[in-house]
Parts: C-alpha cells; sequence; structure tokens
C-alpha cells in the first residue's frame, strides 16, 4: 500500500538525519579536514612564538549573581594563572547579588580585581555594562562555577598572534568535585561536540563557543540583546565581519560534572531557547547563498540538532506505525532500536534509585534527556518566551 511505502521512506529519511546530525557530520568534517586541510592561519608553535614577545593585555569578565559559596576559589584560580599581572585585569560583574558576594570581591580590590555592580539587569545586560570599562585588547569571559588550568590564559592568547582571529574557544572538561583533579567521562554528546568544534575549527567554519571559557578580540565587541547568550551571539558577530573564531584544546577549563537530571533538563531548555532565537536574528550567515561554509556548518552543527527531536519522533512514529500496519521481521527490526532506546533511557533515569546500571543507558537516558530538551526549548521560542533574567539553573 501506498502509505506504507510512504512510512518507510519517512523512517529512512528520519535515520539518515539522525545520523548526519550524531555521526556523520564530524565524519565528514573528518574527511574535508585531510583532504583540504586547516584554515589559513597562524599554526599554534608560530602563534606561541609571537605571544612570547608581546602577550596581549586580558580582561577576565566573570558575570555572577549570588555565588558567596565559590566566588572566592573562583578569583584565586585566576590570581593562580601564569599571565603577567600588569597584563591581567578581573572584572567581576555582580548581577542583583543580594549575599556576600560583592563583600567578598571587595577584599581582593588590592589583588587588581574590581568589582561592578548592576542592580539585577540580567547577565546579557550586565555584560554590556561591564564592556564600558574594559580596554583591555583581549575579552575572556567565564562563570563562578568554572576553573581554569594554570595555562589557560596564556593558551587561550595564543591563536590572537594571527589578525584573522577574532575569538578563541577553550576546552571545556567536566570533574566529579571542585578540584579539577579528575575528569570524568564527558559521555557521548560532549565529546561529539568537542570533536566537532575542533574540526570546524581547523576549516574555518566555528562559530560555536562555550560561554565559560572563550575569549574575544575587544574592538569586535558588539551590544548584545539581553535575551541573547554571549555563547551564541558573540561568535556569530565575530564571523559577521570577516574574523574567524577557533577552538584551542590546549586552553582547558573544567567545570562541575551535574548528576541532576532536572537541573540538566532546565539548563538545556534555557541554552536552546535562547540560542535558536540568536541564531535566527543573523540570517545572512544561515543563508547558503551568502555564507555557503557557515551556513552549512551552522544548519549541522547547531539548527538540525536542536531539530533532532522532529526527526527522532518521526522515525520513532513511523517504525510504530509499519509495525502496526504491516506486522513481519521487517517492521520488527524496524521498531527494536527505538524499544531498545527507550528502554534503556528508562533503566538509565532509574539507575540512580536502584543502583542498576546496564550498558548503555546512561548513554541513551542522556540523549533522550537532550532531545527533550530541545524539543521543549524551541516551543518555548516558538511560543515567543523571551529570557532576560539572571538564573544559575
Amino acid at each position: 500500500m501506498l502509505w506504507i511505502v510512504v512510512l518507510w521512506i519517512v523512517l529512512l529519511i528520519s535515520i539518515l538525519g539522525l545520523y548526519w546530525i550524531y555521526d556523520g557530520y564530524g565524519r565528514f568534517l573528518q574527511v574535508c579536514s585531510l583532504v583540504y586541510g586547516a584554515a589559513p592561519v597562524k599554526t599554534r608553535e608560530a602563534a606561541t612564538i609571537d605571544t612570547q614577545k608581546q602577550l596581549p593585555s586580558i580582561t577576565v569578565l566573570l558575570t555572577v549573581h549570588n555565588e558567596e559559596r565559590v566566588i572566592e576559589d573562583r578569583i584565586q584560580n585566576l590570581l593562580q594563572c601564569d599571565y603577567p599581572r600588569h597584563l591581567l585585569d578581573i572584572l567581576v560583574a555582580s548581577d542583583g547579588s543580594t549575599d556576600r558576594t560583592a563583600e567578598i570581591v571587595s577584599r581582593y580590590a588590592d589583588s587588581g580585581v574590581r568589582l561592578l555592580e548592576s542592580p539585577g539587569l540580567g547577565k546579557t545586560a550586565t555584560q554590556n555594562l561591564a564592556f564600558r570599562q574594559i580596554e583591555s585588547e583581549l575579552v575572556v569571559f567565564t562563570d563562578a562555577d568554572i576553573q581554569f588550568d594554570t595555562g589557560f590564559l596564556r593558551q587561550i592568547a595564543g591563536p590572537f598572534a594571527d589578525p584573522l582571529v577574532g575569538a578563541v574557544d577553550g576546552r571545556l572538561l567536566y570533574t566529579r568535585d571542585e578540584q579539577p583533579t579528575t575528569v570524568v567521562g564527558q559521555g557521548f554528546y560532549w565529546n561529539y561536540e568537542l570533536k566537532v568544534r575542533y574540526l570546524e575549527s581547523r576549516m574555518g567554519l566555528l562559530a560555536v563557543v562555550a560561554g565559560a571559557c572563550f575569549a574575544l578580540r575587544r574592538k569586535l565587541f558588539v551590544p548584545m540583546d539581553p535575551s541573547i547568550g554571549e555563547d551564541c551571539i558573540v561568535p556569530l558577530d565575530v564571523v559577521s565581519q570577516g574574523y574567524l573564531v577557533l577552538h584551542e584544546p590546549t586552553a582547558v577549563a573544567y567545570d562541575r560534572y551535574d548528576d541532576s537530571a532536572e537541573l540538566t533538563l532546565r539548563r538545556r531548555i534555557r541554552m536552546t531557547l535562547r540560542n535558536w532565537q540568536g541564531t535566527w536574528t543573523r540570517p545572512a550567515l544561515l543563508n547558503p547563498l551568502k555564507k555557503p561554509g557557515y551556513a552549512f556548518a551552522l544548519w549541522s552543527h547547531k539548527l538540525l540538532r536542536w531539530l533532532s527531536p522532529v526527526f527522532l519522533g518521526l522515525a520513532t512514529c513511523s517504525a510504530t506505525g509499519l509495525l502496526v500496519a504491516a506486522p513481519g521481521w521487517l517492521s520488527i527490526l524496524a521498531v527494536m532500536p527505538f524499544v531498545m532506546l527507550f528502554g534503556l533511557a528508562a533503566s538509565g533515569w532509574m539507575a540512580g534509585r536502584t543502583g542498576l546500571r546496564l550498558p548503555g543507558a546512561g548513554t541513551a537516558f542522556s540523549f533522550v534527556l537532550a532531545n527533550t530538551a530541545f524539543m521543549i526549548g524551541i516551543w518555548r521560542a516558538t511560543l515567543g518566551e523571551r529570557i532576560h533574567s539572571y538564573r544559575n539553573g
């Protein structure tokens, strides 16, 4: 019957879409990087030699809200970074904090740490305000619950020796505790993300950064829409001005791994909502007739990934429909991967309560959780919801 053929076509297209999003695109970039080589920028060795002659001045912009629990450790971590003190400025922008955050930051005034207080404008609006007080060549964006490796600032500054480079993304890794001593397994999702960023960087197509650990050439800053995150809009503005965004894998920063599925879901929904809206504010970069390379990368890396729950839903429904309408071994084979996926995801969700862990359950749960967040985030963005307030969760 015709509609059974249609179900098979929808199933195959959806599976191919999911494969491209979570594996095929990365493999394609890998082949391209081998065939065409790296982007036309200086090698890391050349950049390192140049920066030894004249290191750029850097301002670390730390935007916080009620972070009294971690702010002192964060400041000490920044002060311990291997970078000349006369070239390093630390600006803590406290956005409407009602705890002891401002008091703790003020203690470090003699160490060159500046405090800027804003009346609850929201994170992005506070960053816009902070840039009026920054005069350094480079600005490093970071958060209160991040820890930099000692050599982070030198490594993130290195690629800027090339005048084509406008922003540099650091390598964010996860630890189980507050001390970056033991890096935990990063998981399939984040490992693939880091791989794609590295390959896009080599090809000169990167327009994505980690908001907790990236650097910007100060002169390229464009005031941001308060409802859009800096990790989304800053790299888009950099490439719109004709500069490159690079990923520097030796500039390592650490974040604490959080086992809370609820918190992870909330953060990913928020990220999806803001980044979906932000990416569409730069339509020229999504137009293959105007910016073919960046359009290809942004659609494959960002937009299609946020739309992956659509592919997943279509694939699941079409496979189920085939089993109901035309039962047989082919239909059973078609539906079994989705039964296994959601079964393993349920096991991964229950693991925290039962202690029983099945191989692949954690990966399946993370995959389903991420797609759930993408779906909710896009839905809320479609309804016109916008986020201005600063939230930790």
